[in-house]
């Protein structure tokens, strides 16, 4: 099967795509063909030239691949189909499938080409954790929490001091600020590495899968989702949100009520003055799969 994915340079929207394809190739014989769209202004993004009546399958995801997903299709044999992952705002009936997660269902109602997954697509690992190690990992500005990085450098620091016997590894991400990564630097020791965005080795797949506990911060949906499709139990740090019906904030809020992950709980005693303690996850939760079911799905359609 010949597959075009059409790639936004978006870290986020490239890694779902890449554990779909991944978990479609134990299934099916793909052959993948990448391009990358290019030009700023949306009326001439574009991509280079590709091979007409060619490609079984078209993919991408992000707003800048889905209008050259439906124009790519239309030089392509009548059976090649085109997937949206994530939501297209507009054109949705142009799209064979569109795999899109939960909390965007609203946007979707009354489609009949949508497959739904939780949160996001993460690589499933049901290997055994290594209980000496551990995971923290930090997002940065955003439009769903507030970024308070004093204050999730007090949450850390608490969490480092209930574990004193295992070997954390502190990831930043692109979006985090240079000063909460000057910040992060300081609290380096025999205990704990610093990878920082841009170092190649280790990966943070490869880590989070051996990790026993994990602390995320709640502006990451990416994050929350590939903590949860491996074992290890996973906690949230404590943020406040800019807006209660923002669609991120009430997904992670399911999360903690259903304790589907552990957090951060700040109690205040007196005025001013406040206590940390950790709230578990049920300890019973099955690892996440959902890049398996939506391939799954997939798979009967292909």
């Amino acid at each position: 099967m010949n597959v075009l994915w059409i790639k936004d340079n978006n870290i986020g929207h490239e890694k779902q795509v890449q554990v779909l394809l991944d978990e479609l190739s134990n299934n099916l014989n793909l052959n993948i063909e990448c391009r990358t769209v290019k030009g700023s202004i949306p009326f001439f993004r574009y991509i280079d030239k590709v091979q007409e009546n060619f490609y079984d399958l078209i993919i991408g995801a992000g707003h800048k691949t889905y209008p050259i997903l439906i124009k790519t299709k239309k030089n392509q044999k009548k059976s090649c189909k085109n997937i949206a992952v994530l939501a297209p705002s507009s054109n949705k009936m142009k799209f064979d499938v569109i795999c899109a997660p939960s909390h965007d269902a609203k946007r979707l109602k009354n489609l009949n080409n949508v497959i739904f997954y939780e949160g996001s697509l993460a690589k499933v690992s049901t290997n055994d954790v290594d209980e000496k190690i551990g995971v923290i990992a930090i997002g940065g500005i955003n439009n769903h929490y507030h970024f308070d990085e004093d204050h999730i450098i007090s949450q850390i620091k608490y969490f480092l001091s209930l574990h004193p016997n295992k070997h954390f590894y502190i990831f930043n991400s692109r979006r985090t600020p240079i000063s909460m990564n000057n910040k992060i630097e300081l609290l380096v020791n025999n205990n704990l590495d610093y990878c920082d965005v841009g170092m190649k080795s280790p990966s943070f797949e490869s880590v989070l899968h051996k990790a026993s506990v994990k602390l995320i911060t709640k502006d990451s949906m990416n994050m929350v989702y590939e903590s949860l499709s491996c074992r290890g139990n996973t906690y949230l740090l404590d943020m406040n949100f800019k807006k209660l019906d923002d669609k991120v904030v009430l997904h992670i809020e399911k999360l903690i009520k259903d304790k589907y992950v552990g957090y951060i709980e700040l109690s205040n005693l007196v005025d001013e003055i406040s206590t940390m303690q950790i709230k578990t996850q049920n300890i019973y939760n099955d690892v996440f799969a959902e890049v398996e079911k939506v391939s799954f799905e997939l798979c009967k359609l292909l």
